[in-house]
């Protein structure tokens, strides 16, 4: 074989491997293209989930105790503080009152108290009082007769025209408004008393 048919060949090879990666290239660039054209599949977005709101704790509610006043207590004394007059203090009546006897001096003893009755063993949280002679002390007792003994419940207060008491857990029949020194014109006067316990 001459020259000249070698030198044919090698040309004749080389353009053919030319066309085949012009061609490969071809179906390269159609196969990207495919891809790009192809929509994506969107993806799932992972599911939030969103925390539960706290709840603030709510105080629990007042429910009201009903009492009737019944008497009064006068341990040191002569055992009388206008008793009969007890039931004005629970009638629902504001310008109603029960009062302590009048005390001319200083008053010389332990104290006097206003006798309620829930009719069953409760346990109150707050007494309200209401006065039309403020500037006595007063504080709450409780006991299972109403002749006593009778527990402090209370801290001791100097009593406004209307006093709330905070009063200790403690199970109890009988409330008592003890009353342990008195305002400015000797009579100490308790106008209205509401008792509540938490539900």
């Amino acid at each position: 074989m001459n020259r000249h048919a070698v030198y044919e060949r090698r040309i004749l090879a080389a353009v053919g491997l030319l066309a085949l990666f012009g061609g490969l290239l071809v179906v390269i660039q159609k196969s990207g293209e495919n891809k790009e054209a192809r929509p994506s599949t969107p993806a799932t977005a992972a599911p939030t989930h969103k925390p539960k709101p706290v709840k603030k704790p709510t105080a629990p509610a007042a429910v009201r105790i009903v009492v009737t006043g019944v008497g009064a207590y006068d341990p040191a004394g002569d055992k009388s503080e206008n008793g009969q007059d007890a039931g004005l203090a629970t009638d629902g009546i504001a310008s109603t009152a029960w009062k302590s006897e009048h005390y001319r001096s200083t008053f010389n003893k332990p104290g006097v108290g206003l006798v309620l009755d829930a009719g069953k063993p409760v346990r109150p949280a707050s007494l309200t009082l209401s006065t039309e002679t403020p500037g006595y002390k007063a504080q709450i007792q409780v006991g299972s007769a109403a002749d006593g003994p009778f527990t402090s419940v209370s801290g001791s207060k100097q009593v406004t025209g209307r006093t709330v008491f905070a009063l200790k857990p403690r199970l109890a029949r009988y409330v008592v408004v003890w009353i342990t020194s008195m305002p400015t014109g000797g009579v100490a006067a308790v106008n209205e008393v509401r008792m509540t316990a938490r539900r």
